[in-house]
């Protein structure tokens, strides 16, 4: 055997590995988000969460940038340990701890000035509660920009593969949410306004977890003054591009929930936060594997292996929407009875939706390795901005359908047209920038996730138990789709090589386990 074949060996291993942690990982965050949401839902009240989503989102919105520039750090990091200089690195984390700290006071006065006046002369409130959801703002801007600073460490931890440790912070940061819905609970007075501070708090303890792993772990964890004039100018070009289309994806996500608050109210954003806030719990599956290969996919492209980069993004593809699937068939199956036995009161809009956001990221799933396949050749200028153009369409075109009079849940087929246009535009990149072919891809990956898909969607639905316990058919429906959509997986949604491959895996592993 080769020592190229043993070095291939060795990093599936660590891909496989690092995808069990991130996914054990999930498991538990799921349920401990899932509790945490219905606590928080019933210590606030449908319309203080409401304003929460607005206006606090504003915090998720802005982690969407703070999580891309995550990845776009990973990538340099990435490629300066092939270079094997810790040097280097430590000069890339200073460069990017900077441009952080730039950006996020950059971006908190803007929240703090466009977010005012959003606040006070667009949003619909209810009566009273203005200064309320000032207060708010001003913790989100607070936390957003500590979770800003975060990015570099984040980026230390994947760049090194140390996907324990992040399995561990994750943990920790869902735990603390989990504190801050039971003491609003507690809470007489002002819930609204203590849970914003409690969450920036959380968002404090997280960034000093992050650090301290890095210093203690990672030699590279320390800040160079002198700045590399030449990393810095390639970051910042790299960041600059990122940030606007990842600006896109925030005016985007939070645009719509804009125009649903000024046709709909805070009853309708509630209705949307809590169908985000079971799609990211789900999605989180699928992203975990995805950060596990994204370092693999940038080594590759550094050392010029664009073949076996393009197998790895082909395969990655079809796991990352397999493991979505085999989430989203139960769930949209028994949709209903699940959001009555997580809330018990259900808000107006939820359950569809619901469907539509898992639809969206369904199709989204399909185009993130070809992203990051994107990312590592450095070539992404033309990719932004149509990615920008895309997704800043869909604030008019929400707008204009709501305007019309049509139902609510019309904003969401925008954005799964938007989302459906957007992977075509990362298939005709993907061939441009590292030579994907289309051909290829639809024979390795869409043929192969249709012939999974189908089957599967037809077993799941049409099979069912009925016993006399809603709850017992919940659980029997559910183990019924895993097996079904896993066999389904097994026999149309990967090839030979890659079962066989699987099938040595696994018993390797028990052979190991059972001497």
């Amino acid at each position: 055997m080769s020592t190229r074949d043993i070095e291939d060996i060795s990093n599936n291993r660590r891909i496989a590995k690092n995808t069990v942690i991130l996914y054990m990982r999930q498991i538990l965050i799921l349920a401990i988000n899932l509790y945490t949401s219905r606590l928080v839902l019933n210590a606030l009240g449908t319309d203080d969460y409401g304003i929460y989503q607005v206006v606090g989102g504003f915090v998720s919105m802005f982690n969407i940038i703070s999580g891309a520039f995550t990845v776009a750090i990973t990538r340099f990091m990435s490629r300066e340990y092939v270079s094997r200089d810790p040097d280097d690195v430590s000069r890339c984390y200073s460069v990017s701890l900077m441009i952080q700290s730039g950006l996020g006071i950059i971006i908190s006065i803007l929240i703090a000035t466009v977010g005012v006046w959003y606040v006070k002369n667009i949003m619909v409130l209810p009566k009273g509660r203005t200064n309320d959801a000032l207060i708010v703002l001003a913790f989100s801007a607070a936390a957003f920009f500590i979770s800003l600073i975060s990015s570099p460490f984040n980026a230390l931890i994947v760049a090194n593969e140390r996907m324990q440790a992040f399995a561990y912070i994750g943990l920790a940061e869902a735990g603390f949410k989990l504190f801050v819905a039971f003491v609003i609970l507690k809470a007489s007075r002002i819930r609204l306004i203590i849970y914003g501070a409690l969450m920036m708090f959380a968002s404090l303890m997280v960034l000093i977890l992050y650090f301290g792993y890095c210093k203690k772990h990672f030699r590279e964890c320390r800040f160079i003054w002198a700045v590399d004039k030449r990393m810095l100018k390639s970051m910042l070009g790299f960041i600059s591009w990122a940030f606007l289309g990842n600006g896109s994806v925030v005016i985007k996500n939070q645009g719509v929930n804009m125009v649903l608050n000024y046709f709909g109210g805070t009853a309708v954003n509630a209705a949307r936060g809590i169908a985000n806030s079971v799609n990211s719990a789900v999605v989180g599956f699928s992203n975990n594997f995805i950060q596990a290969i994204q370092p693999q996919i940038t080594k590759l492209c550094s050392v010029n292996q664009k073949k076996k980069m393009i197998d790895l993004i082909c395969l990655s593809t079809k796991c990352s929407f397999f493991l979505l699937l085999i989430f989203c068939l139960p769930i949209l199956k028994n949709l209903q009875y699940i959001l009555y036995l997580w809330l018990g009161q259900v808000p107006d809009f939820t359950v569809v939706f619901l469907v539509m956001t898992l639809l969206e990221s369904l199709i989204q799933s399909l185009g993130n390795p070809m992203l990051y396949g994107i990312l590592a050749t450095g070539k992404i200028k033309i990719y932004e901005i149509l990615l920008s153009i895309i997704y800043v369409s869909s604030l008019p075109l929400s707008y204009a359908v709501l305007k019309l009079g049509y139902p609510m849940v019309s904003a969401y087929y925008v954005t799964v047209m938007l989302a459906m246009a957007l992977h075509i535009l990362l298939v005709m990149q993907s061939r441009k920038t590292y030579g994907l072919s289309l051909a290829v891809f639809i024979k390795r990956v869409i043929l192969r996730i249709a012939a999974t898909a189908a089957p599967a969607a037809v077993l799941v639905y049409l099979i069912s138990f009925p016993v006399e316990s809603r709850f017992a058919q919940l659980v029997l429906e559910t183990v019924f789709s895993i097996a079904a959509t896993g066999t389904c997986i097994l026999l149309f949604g990967i090839s030979g090589k890659e079962r066989n491959a699987l099938f040595s895996f696994v018993w390797e592993k028990i052979r190991r386990h059972t001497g």
